[in-house]
């Protein structure tokens, strides 16, 4: 059996047609997410960031990322966070959205080992007025106070670092 998947694989990489096939496939998948993702983006604020408490964009990069306690890909998007908040480079703030009473989301980042700044958002007011709509949201600010980028969903540590890296000049 694995010398018929062994023998079949061989001869579609070396097809012309599998390839066209699959590079089709390929573009049409990461056309339909990109056009998700800019939907899901399209009310996101750009150029200058709103004030939030605890955080002073002049000091430095800032990363301000919305979150939520039910949010399953924020699950795995706040372990890099918290890596960011490690590394005296920049600043973060995080805010979570929908995810109960201070008491309940300090709960939260204890039982997940979490660690970074926050700020309960439970009227949804903060969300609205910076324009996020979908968790988690990311906004990449400069220290003239300009948003320079945002992304939602999934996104890398070490896209979120490079981000960071060029809101610095």
């Amino acid at each position: 059996m694995f010398s018929n998947f062994k023998t079949q694989l061989t001869k579609n990489l070396k097809d012309k047609k599998f390839w066209l096939s699959n590079l089709k496939t390929l573009a049409l998948m990461l056309t339909v997410v990109f056009i998700i993702t800019q939907y899901q983006q399209r009310n996101m604020t750009t150029g200058l960031a709103p004030n939030l408490e605890k955080i002073n964009y002049a000091d430095g990069p800032t990363l301000v990322y919305f979150w939520g306690s039910w949010c399953g890909i924020c699950k795995t998007t706040s372990p890099s966070v918290i890596t960011l908040t490690k590394e005296a480079d920049y600043q973060i703030l995080s805010v979570a959205l929908s995810s109960g009473s201070d008491e309940e989301i300090q709960n939260y980042l204890t039982e997940n080992d979490y660690s970074f700044p926050i700020i309960n958002d439970d009227s949804g007011q903060i969300s609205q007025q910076w324009g996020v709509a979908v968790t988690p949201s990311f906004f990449i600010i400069n220290p003239q106070g300009e948003i320079t980028t945002t992304s939602s969903g999934m996104t890398s540590l070490w896209g979120m670092r490079l981000r960071l890296w060029l809101a610095s000049f």
